[in-house]
Parts: structure tokens; C-alpha cells; sequence
């Protein structure tokens, strides 16, 4: 017989260790975010040609300058004055994050990839989520969850694509760190 199960079992720890798992979970967390700025945050972009938007093929540009941040718990993360956040552990992390975004053209793909420095060498991950943007101007909503191995001293970013040259406005955005132990 089976049984579903619930967010507080323990799927066999004890105790100790699942409130453990559970402060340190929750004591390791920082969000980055754009709010509603007026003008939108733009980055421009030169188009790929290919809807798959497959970072390892380029055309993704960092968003800099544009993140602040609105939480920290914990001393995993130091948000850079640049919005990218550096890791002081190396570890696991789980991202999540959405962004209101729009283009200036008519029937393009947009996609997003994380950044990742380390040792001042630049890397994308190596997948990245997408959203159709029917018609210019509108907005539409680009979310997408993650997890990452990294090493202490990375210091992880948004980057944008699109299939088609322009600008894409970010509306809105929200980038949640997890740090999910070594």
C-alpha cells in the first residue's frame, strides 16, 4: 500500500537532522529584484536566427546594473553592485525566478540563461527557458527553476536572447538563491 506524501515528513530522518535541513535551508536565501521601473530596464540585443536560443551558440547579454537587492538571510551570498550575486560556499543552489519582459519586435523568442564567473572566465548554463513574444511591446512572463553547482567565489547573473535583433524591456524580474548544502 502506498501513501502520498507530505511536505513535513521526514522520508526517514530524524528529527534533528530534518530541522536542521530546514533552518539551514531557510537561514541560506537571497532575492535580487527589479521592480517596476519606469523606464523599463532594456538590453539590446543582436538576434540569434534560431528560436532554440542554446546558450553554448552566444547571443545572450548579461543584464548588469539592473538587480538590487530586496532579501538576504544568512552569509552565503554578497548581492555585487552590479546585481549579481557572489557565492561564499561552494555547494548546491536552487534559483527560481521570473521576469515581466517584453520586445520590440513582432513574433520573436526570448530566452534566459544564467551566468556564472568564476576565476574571471564567464560561462552560461547550459539550457535556457524561453517565451514567445506574439507582438511588439507586449508583455509577457519568462520564469524558470534551476539548480547549480558552484564554488565559492562565483558570482552567478541573468543573461538575455532573442531570435530576432531588438530590445528586450524587463517590466519586472525576481531571482531567488537557495543555498542547498555541499
Amino acid at each position: 500500500m502506498s501513501r502520498e506524501l507530505k511536505a513535513s515528513d521526514s522520508v526517514g530522518l530524524d528529527s534533528s537532522v530534518t530541522g536542521e535541513l530546514k533552518h539551514y535551508a531557510l537561514a541560506n536565501i537571497c532575492q535580487v529584484s527589479i521592480t517596476h521601473p519606469d523606464p523599463a530596464v532594456t538590453v539590446s540585443v543582436t538576434g540569434t536566427g534560431d528560436d532554440d536560443l542554446n546558450p553554448a551558440l552566444g547571443g545572450f547579454v548579461s543584464v548588469n546594473n539592473a538587480y538590487t537587492e530586496s532579501l538576504k538571510t544568512g552569509g552565503l551570498f554578497t548581492v555585487l553592485a552590479d546585481g549579481r550575486v557572489q557565492v561564499n560556499k561552494s555547494g548546491y543552489l536552487v534559483i527560481n525566478g521570473y521576469s515581466d519582459i517584453s520586445h520590440s519586435s513582432n513574433g520573436t523568442t526570448v530566452g534566459a540563461a544564467f551566468t556564472i564567473e568564476r576565476g574571471g572566465s564567464t560561462v552560461f548554463s547550459p539550457r535556457s527557458v524561453h517565451a514567445r513574444m506574439p507582438n511588439a511591446g507586449n508583455i509577457g512572463n519568462l520564469s524558470g527553476v534551476g539548480s547549480l553547482a558552484v564554488v565559492n567565489g562565483d558570482i552567478i547573473g541573468l543573461a538575455l536572447a532573442s531570435d530576432v535583433t531588438g530590445s528586450i524591456s524587463i517590466r519586472a524580474s525576481s531571482l531567488v538563491f537557495q543555498f542547498m548544502g555541499e
